[in-house]
C-alpha cells in the first residue's frame, strides 16, 4: 500500500501514474474537501478528507501497513509532519516534494528521497523542449546531463543504420550516446544488424546539456530528419 499526501496537481498526476503502472493499493489524504471530492470522483482509490495533523490520520490511513509514503503538497511543514508520522510507525520508503531549497537537507537527513522545487523542474522542461524543437521529449538530470527522445522521419541520416554502423560513422557525435530504440511502443537496445526505420524513436544520452554551440550543431545535423 502507498499513502499519497495531497491531491493537487502533483498528487493527481502521481495517482494516475501509480494506477497505470502498479497494482498497489493507494490511499490519498487531502485536507481540501473540494480536492478530496474531485479525486474520489476521478480515481478508484480510497480518499481521506483530513489533515495529516488530525489525531485520526495514522489510524484512518492505516499508515502502519504502508510500504511507502509520498508527500506531494506545496507546504513543506505538512510534508514534514507526514514524513515524521510515517517514520514513527515504520514506513520504509519516504518520498516528498520540497518547495524551499533550504529545507532539502533537513528532509534528506530524515532519509527522505526528495524532489526539490517541482515548479522549477517544470519550467526547466518547458525551456528544454522549446530550445530543442523537433524532439519528442527531453529530461535534464541534476548534473546537467540530458536524456533525449527523438522520432526519426524520412530524411534522417540514421535511417537504415544499425548500432555498429552508427558508431563507425560517429552518428551522433562524441557528446551523445545512442541508448535504445523505441518501436511500436517497445523500448529495446539497438543491436548490430537491427536497422532503424522511419517512425522509430531513439533514446539519446547527452553527457552535458545541449546549449549554445552544441545545441546549434545538434539541430543542424537534423538527426530526426
Amino acid at each position: 500500500m502507498i499513502v499519497i499526501i495531497g491531491a493537487g496537481p502533483v498528487g493527481t498526476n502521481l495517482i494516475e501514474q501509480a494506477l497505470s503502472g502498479t497494482n498497489n493499493e493507494l490511499v490519498v489524504v487531502e485536507s481540501d474537501p473540494a480536492l478530496a471530492d474531485a479525486c474520489a470522483e476521478q480515481h478508484d482509490v480510497r480518499v481521506l478528507s483530513m489533515d495529516v495533523g488530525d489525531d485520526a490520520f495514522v489510524d484512518e490511513s492505516q499508515l502502519a501497513r504502508a510500504e511507502a509514503l509520498i508527500a506531494t503538497t506545496d507546504d513543506d511543514s505538512t510534508n514534514l509532519m507526514a514524513i515524521l508520522l510515517a517514520r514513527e510507525v515504520g514506513v520504509k520508503t519516504l518520498t516528498a516534494t520540497v518547495s524551499r531549497r533550504s529545507h532539502m537537507a533537513m528532509f534528506r537527513r530524515l532519509g527522505v528521497r526528495v524532489l526539490g522545487d517541482p515548479e522549477r523542474l517544470v519550467a526547466q522542461h518547458l525551456l528544454d523542449i522549446t530550445l530543442l524543437p523537433g524532439i519528442s521529449d527531453v529530461t535534464t538530470l541534476r548534473g546537467g546531463q540530458q536524456i533525449i527522445e527523438l522520432r526519426l522521419e524520412d530524411g534522417s541520416p540514421l535511417l537504415g543504420l544499425d548500432a555498429r554502423t552508427i558508431q563507425q560513422r560517429e552518428l551522433p557525435d562524441a557528446g551523445l550516446q545512442l541508448l535504445a530504440r523505441v518501436r511500436d511502443g517497445e523500448t529495446q537496445p539497438l543491436t548490430e544488424g537491427d536497422a532503424l526505420a522511419a517512425g522509430d524513436s531513439v533514446i539519446l544520452f547527452a553527457t552535458e546539456r545541449l546549449r549554445g554551440r552544441r545545441r546549434r550543431e545538434f539541430l543542424e545535423r537534423k538527426l530526426g530528419g
